[in-house]
């Protein structure tokens, strides 16, 4: 019998993502947000939502955790005095550096590669990453997925791997993500690999840098894509150069071109541009005036429909490789 777990700490945007979760080894009893978090869903798909301080104790035998952050918080210590089990997702199913030994640093992966970047943070590219992946297992491909996101693996795939922000030498870093992605497309034989990478591609600014973009520089010398998807900023008005500057951004900063865009609800409030902390606005209604090429909200079933074929006919065109 599984044994009952509530999710803890969610907020508004992990709850758009619940109808992908995945997560089989627990009975999920429940999502658990912040006292006065203003979510104020009463259920999705069917699971409650309970505020910490409304929370019933005989409900849940176990809390996984989606964010470290919060390990000492005093919900988590409440809950252990009541017997309660914490498991940290981050820890669940994480592959041990010790199984990449027989993997060799020249060793490629053998089937397509495809990259779900963001210009920053806060722009819909984990969510992306799950309508993708919800599309390519609908058309019958066995997917292999590293998401951006620490809890990744209760939607079904793995997790961004530690080591990437451990201490650590950057090539050593490097050469480590490259056996990393190998060892997973060995054990699972996919027809697909999908990698999310976390943070933006560049700063917006000194104060906000999103590390330069290094992480993205890491993951792109370690695996070549043979697809990439760029979620932006919300705007109502890009222009086909304006989409051509960042892929040539991209393309000698990280020597990979652009295949598609999402036009993500993130509009980024520059007056908070000298604040400690950003300011994104969430936009309710994504209108955008000018229909310009490889430009999607992949989140419309209409507009994913049409890249998804695009992107599949272009992998198909490659013929590297490809089993498509």
């Amino acid at each position: 019998m599984k044994e009952k777990a509530i999710l803890f700490p969610c907020d508004r945007e992990f709850l758009t993502l619940a109808e992908y979760i995945e997560f089989d080894r627990y009975e999920i009893s429940g999502f658990c947000v912040l006292e006065d978090s203003n979510v104020i869903e009463n259920e999705v798909e069917n699971i409650p939502v309970f505020d910490i301080a409304d929370i019933d104790y005989g409900l849940f035998d176990d809390i996984i955790l989606i964010d470290k952050a919060y390990h000492s918080h005093a919900f988590i210590e409440d809950s252990i005095r009541h017997g309660k089990k914490v498991i940290d997702v981050a820890e669940i199913q994480k592959i041990g550096n010790d199984k990449f030994n027989d993997i060799s640093e020249e060793q490629t992966i053998n089937v397509p590669v495809v990259f779900v970047a963001g210009i920053t943070h806060y722009t819909e590219k984990f969510h992306v990453q799950l309508v993708l992946r919800k599309h390519l297992l609908d058309y019958g491909y066995k997917v292999s997925q590293i998401g951006s996101k620490q809890y990744s693996e209760l939607f079904g795939f793995h997790s961004f791997p530690s080591f990437m922000i451990e201490p650590m030498d950057n090539t050593e870093r490097i050469l480590l993500f490259r056996k990393y992605v190998k060892y997973i497309e060995q054990e699972e034989q996919p027809d697909i690999v999908v990698i999310g990478i976390p943070g933006g591609i560049m700063a917006v600014n000194k104060k906000h840098h999103f590390d330069f973009g290094l992480t993205a520089y890491m993951v792109s010398q370690a695996v070549e894509p043979d697809y990439t998807i760029m979620s932006m900023l919300y705007g109502k008005n890009y222009t086909k150069d304006q989409l051509e500057e960042i892929n040539q951004t991209c393309r000698y900063k990280f020597n990979f071109e652009i295949n598609s865009f999402h036009l993500s609800n993130a509009l980024l409030d520059p007056a908070s541009l000298k604040h400690e902390n950003l300011t994104f606005i969430k936009m309710g209604n994504k209108k955008y005036f000018n229909k310009v090429e490889r430009l999607y909200d992949f989140l419309n079933p209409e507009d994913m429909d049409k890249a998804f074929e695009g992107m599949i006919t272009e992998l198909t065109s490659y013929n590297v490789n490809q089993i498509f």
